[in-house]
């Protein structure tokens, strides 16, 4: 675009030069009734120039390049020098200069206007303003280890029938039952990738850090979800909601969500176990939160009576004295 600018200033100063020429010409035409053979090759030489230019002007038209310069925003004194008050006034026709400026410069630009680079150059943020990343606190209170082979081998306890009872000296002592499984878990695996040039790693440092985060989350969403909710059909996992890894419970009669959950945890300790937490989707605790008493003229809420708890700022709450895990990936209406 600078060339064709270039070469169209050349053709404005060759014309305006051509022009003089030819006044002089005429003029030395009308006085001496001749014009002098140097000035006959002078003309001639600029107009073969003029020509030449005017040529490759043509030539770069004809390949699609356009002339027209770029608009550039006039600062308030251009327009002043050029308008008609100021030159009125420097001729003496008027005493004083006055002009309304109509063509504010402004750094926005298009109707309705909107920021421009134009004038004001943009101002670049360093790092990435991240999505959204679930907490993930299901894997908290699950335990874990690392596997070394495709296969995991375990033993579990298949039965304990208990038969210790009182006996006097010399008598038989009765036997009781411990039997035992082996048991196969297969490795599965849980991996995605995203393509990235170099060249872009290379240029923005900070998004090499950014897409190993996100992959990283990604895996690990997605191995909560498993856990959970896998079916155990190859190659998912078989999650603690895949039939035959859970124990069912019924809510009775005129039960509350508060008092389900209380029947729960005491339905694990009657089986011998120690409840650790209970999980539960975000919009179901939300709810239960939200529970009041109900009795007409009382606003009092059921969680308030020591039955919710929170612990470390409010960031960790708890039910019935357990910590509660509320995560999306526990589908709605269940409760572990």
């Amino acid at each position: 675009m600078s060339d064709i600018i270039e070469i169209k200033n050349i053709l404005e100063a060759q014309g305006k030069d051509l022009g003089e020429k030819f006044k002089h010409y005429e003029a030395e035409l009308k006085t001496t009734g001749s014009v002098a053979a140097g000035v006959k090759a002078d003309l001639k030489a600029m107009a073969d120039d003029f020509k030449s230019v005017q040529d490759q002007m043509t030539t770069l038209m004809q390949k699609g390049v356009k002339l027209e310069q770029p608009d550039v925003p006039k600062s308030m004194g251009a327009q002043f020098v050029d308008s008609d008050s100021f030159k009125n006034y420097k001729s003496g026709a008027a005493n004083k200069a006055k002009m309304e400026f109509k063509n504010t410069i402004t750094g926005e630009a298009g109707s309705p206007g909107d920021p421009s680079n134009a004038i004001v150059p943009l101002q670049t943020m360093p790092g990435i303003v991240g999505g959204a990343f679930r907490q993930l606190r299901i894997m908290d209170v699950i335990p874990k280890g690392a596997a070394s082979g495709n296969t995991i081998h375990y033993t579990r306890e298949n039965l304990f029938l208990n038969n210790a009872a009182e006996r006097a000296e010399g008598v038989q002592k009765p036997e009781t039952v411990l039997t035992f499984e082996g048991v196969d878990a297969p490795v599965r695996t849980i991996a995605h990738f995203l393509k990235v040039s170099k060249q872009v790693l290379d240029d923005a440092p900070a998004l090499q850090s950014y897409i190993d985060t996100r992959l990283r989350y990604g895996v690990n969403l997605r191995i909560e979800q498993q856990v959970l909710n896998g079916n155990g059909t190859s190659p998912n996992l078989s999650g603690i909601l895949d039939t035959g890894n859970f124990t069912s419970l019924t809510a009775a009669t005129d039960d509350n969500d508060f008092d389900f959950a209380n029947r729960a945890k005491y339905a694990v300790i009657a089986s011998d176990y120690m409840p650790s937490a209970y999980m539960i989707n975000p919009a179901d605790w939300g709810r239960m939160e939200r529970l009041k008493v109900g009795v007409t003229g009382d606003a009092r809420y059921i969680g308030a009576d020591g039955v919710v708890g929170y612990l470390q700022g409010g960031l960790v709450p708890t039910l019935w004295g357990l910590p509660v895990i509320a995560s999306n990936s526990v589908p709605p209406g269940t409760l572990i």
